[in-house]
């Protein structure tokens, strides 16, 4: 809580919780908050810090979309999810992203004259891509891991065939 002060005469109003504030000062003067307190606090980050060093690496040592080869900057994508990235050291906040959880999948793409394509990494996000048969058998080990199975994580890597299944 911050105090209020009537400029004009220097009463100063010191709120209390679930009372009610006044606006005007005894002797008829505003009430305003001091320039200190009416500067806002910066944002806070909404998502946890996070350490690519090593994910980046791979994703620049591969140098291309594992999915359809397009030779670029391409994205790291988590295999997984995000959810799954944990705690760089024990008295850290910022997560570690194991490069056995992602992989260089292309972004949107532009040809430069207003038309786009969506690439790899959307189309994987909106589970029209099947990534099981471009993954490492490390990346598949791990994928079983933080699923917490075979069929969970085949779910998530394979989304056509599930759904292929589903219908019949």
């Amino acid at each position: 809580m911050t105090t209020r002060t009537a400029k004009a005469c220097g009463c100063t109003q010191e709120p209390v919780m679930g009372a009610k504030r006044e606006k005007l000062c005894d002797h008829g003067n505003l009430f305003e908050r001091s320039a200190s307190a009416s500067k806002h606090r910066p944002m806070q980050r909404k998502e946890p810090k996070r350490d690519w060093t090593d994910a980046r690496a791979k994703v620049e040592l591969e140098g291309r979309c594992r999915v359809c080869g397009w030779e670029g900057d391409c994205e790291a994508a988590h295999i997984m999810g995000r959810k799954y990235d944990e705690p760089a050291h024990s008295r850290t906040k910022t997560l570690y992203v194991n490069p056995l959880d992602i992989l260089p999948l292309c972004g949107t793409v532009g040809d430069g004259a207003g038309s786009y394509r969506f690439g790899c990494h959307e189309r994987f996000d909106a589970h029209e891509l099947d990534l099981l048969p471009y993954l490492h058998p490390g990346e598949q080990t791990r994928a079983v891991e933080l699923a917490g199975g075979i069929e969970a994580a085949r779910k998530r890597l394979a989304p056509s065939a599930y759904r292929l299944e589903l219908a019949a």
